[in-house]
């Protein structure tokens, strides 16, 4: 019994080595790809929710992207019946009153005025109505993630290809405090990064994407959002129905630094991802996390307490160490500009510790999904019927800004 113990631990662990080492080879050829000059005009949507310091400063990083062609941005918010707005409008009013080019929207409020779909789906709804004919390209970006000068030129460039439906950046969590949980939840997030590449099961994320507009329509992707609880996931479903691919682009990383996040906060955030994934039909993916992250964790945790009565199970522990081996090979496929900022190779070095432990968390999210249906996001309680379709069952009170 024991030999197929130590041998299923391995098994997932190769498993995950060559998912490593196909990102590698993707990345590398990315990088070395050249791309024609495309540049039309852009559109930039960026949902607010909630304020401070840091969504400031993300937001100001809008006004200075380094795209040749001309773009606008369009913050957009929600309405609030005690004080008419959430509290970031004022100060993206604030920041978009110099500029001509950048406007601020106000969403209805969703369960103020008994509409079907999440807040943040009605945020994006309300922009895109109100885009001008003249915008070609349409790119989100979520308020809680820092970018780069070039974010917006990585993104669109690849969009020039007719097979290309979207383009998709990476999101990076960046622990400021090295608490276990934050730890934990920095490789929960980033090790996602390893699994986008050129393949049919690379995922759309909403805090950094683009699409030409016209798969708006040709896409359906307007009706697929209508009812529905969460955009991005609809946006790769809608891609994979008119059989356009979502291309991953590398070195176009989003930083979301994070600090003294609690497990709470931690199981409510990766309860949330997987049980959209789940629920939306997104099979594969989730498969991925029960098949690979959970027999990998119940080997080294069920192991535990027999080690000194049979000490052949002593090769399941070096797993935890090969795992923390496996995320630093990971991140040296991040972008050189990522790594070299400061104390981030020191924080990966200390997350990589607790690999193991990200890496049983997503089986165990997976296992939770299939039981439940029903999420807290920005604030509001929601219950997913299907893909396309939600039940907005009201507002709950928040100490702290939820994700995106």
């Amino acid at each position: 019994m024991q030999t197929y113990i130590i041998a299923t631990a391995y098994f997932f662990f190769i498993v995950e080595l060559l998912i490593i080492s196909r990102s590698f080879f993707y990345a590398r050829r990315e990088r070395n790809a050249k791309w024609p000059t495309y540049t039309p005009k852009a559109a930039i949507i960026a949902p607010h929710y909630g304020w401070d310091a840091d969504t400031e400063t993300h937001a100001k990083g809008l006004l200075h992207q380094d795209y040749a062609g001309a773009y606008e941005v369009f913050f957009v918010t929600h309405q609030k019946a005690d004080s008419g707005h959430d509290v970031s409008y004022p100060h993206l009013c604030e920041i978009a009153e110099p500029h001509p080019n950048i406007h601020v929207l106000l969403a209805p409020n969703i369960v103020e005025n008994n509409l079907p779909r999440s807040q943040k789906v009605q945020n994006l709804l309300t922009a895109i109505e109100k885009l001008p004919d003249d915008i070609e390209v349409i790119a989100f970006v979520d308020a809680d993630v820092a970018i780069r000068e070039n974010w917006l030129t990585l993104l669109v460039n690849p969009l020039q290809k007719s097979d290309i439906g979207t383009t998709v950046g990476g999101r990076f969590y960046f622990p400021q405090t090295w608490n276990i949980a934050s730890l934990v939840e920095s490789i929960w997030v980033n090790f996602q990064m390893s699994v986008q590449g050129d393949h049919p099961f690379t995922m759309v994320w909403g805090g950094s994407n683009a699409f030409r507009r016209e798969m708006l329509e040709k896409a359906k992707i307007l009706q697929r959002w209508n009812e529905a609880t969460i955009e991005d996931l609809n946006t790769t479903l809608a891609m994979r129905d008119v059989k356009q691919k979502v291309h991953f682009v590398p070195d176009c990383v989003a930083i979301t630094r994070t600090a003294n996040r609690t497990w709470h906060q931690i199981f409510e955030f990766t309860n949330r991802q997987v049980i959209m994934t789940f629920h939306m039909g997104l099979w594969a993916q989730w498969f991925a996390s029960l098949i690979v992250s959970l027999p990998k964790g119940v080997c080294i945790l069920g192991s535990l307490p027999f080690l000194f009565h049979r000490r052949e199970l002593l090769l399941v522990i070096f797993i935890p160490f090969l795992e923390a081996l496996s995320y630093r090979l990971f991140s040296k496929n991040l972008p050189r500009w990522l790594q070299d900022m400061p104390k981030v190779r020191q924080t990966i070095s200390v997350s990589s510790y607790v690999t193991s432990v990200g890496i049983f968390l997503a089986g165990l999210n997976a296992v939770y999904a299939v039981f439940q249906r029903k999420i807290t996001w920005g604030g509001v309680r929601y219950e997913i019927l299907s893909a396309t379709k939600c039940r907005v069952l009201g507002a709950v009170k928040r100490k702290q800004k939820d994700n995106a």
